[in-house]
């Protein structure tokens, strides 16, 4: 029988943050109505929005993570919203990421991304993948249950910002390049809600 992963909510710490982190496997045919699997809050992630420290450096580069850097030009650090270049990887597939230890548990509703600065190369889709300890992963999904591909740029220099279907409450989130303007290079702020 074929299986598919579906959110979960786990509210165990207060009434007023319901956070999505754990998965439960249900029947890819099984007959529970569309609504079943919609998150039951109605929250409204855009009014937990601020940047979480990518742009400015609170977040420190010893928290960023990368599957590959291509060259020096293009490491870790210079993926910070609005520096004048980008990470980008090498090689040029899907299996690239980078990742962001946010050093504990925080709320974190979306993100802003842009390309590599003055070069015509941009992130033009991507998943996004979290966790609360490195070991078990989830992707951030649609509403069906599969991994939600997020619209990214169609230039170097413009934001676009991206909600989550429900916030996470999470220490870990990947970002996973799916489709690219000639390489993979992107900038980037997480949102979410500083404590």
């Amino acid at each position: 029988m074929e299986t598919r992963w579906f959110p979960q909510v786990n509210d165990s710490s207060c009434s007023e943050c319901p956070q999505l982190h754990l998965l439960q496997r249900i029947p890819a045919d099984s007959s529970y109505p569309e609504d079943f699997y919609k998150p039951p809050w109605k929250t409204d992630t855009k009014a937990c929005a601020d940047p979480l420290g990518m742009e400015n450096g609170d977040i420190p580069t010893e928290n960023l993570f990368v599957s590959d850097a291509g060259h020096y030009d293009y490491d870790k650090w210079k993926a910070r919203l609005n520096y004048q270049a980008a990470w980008c990887a090498r090689p040029i597939d899907t299996h690239q990421w980078i990742r962001v230890d946010l050093s504990k548990s925080t709320t974190v509703t979306g993100l802003i991304t842009q390309g590599r600065h003055s070069s015509d190369v941009w992130t033009k889709t991507y998943k996004v993948k979290y966790s609360s300890d490195k070991a078990a992963w989830a992707y951030v999904t649609d509403k069906t249950g599969n991994p939600k591909v997020f619209p990214g740029n169609t230039d170097d220099e413009s934001q676009v910002t991206v909600y989550f279907p429900a916030p996470l409450h999470t220490r870990f989130i990947q970002i996973e390049p799916q489709s690219w303007a000639r390489y993979i290079c992107i900038r980037f702020e997480l949102l979410g809600c500083k404590e």
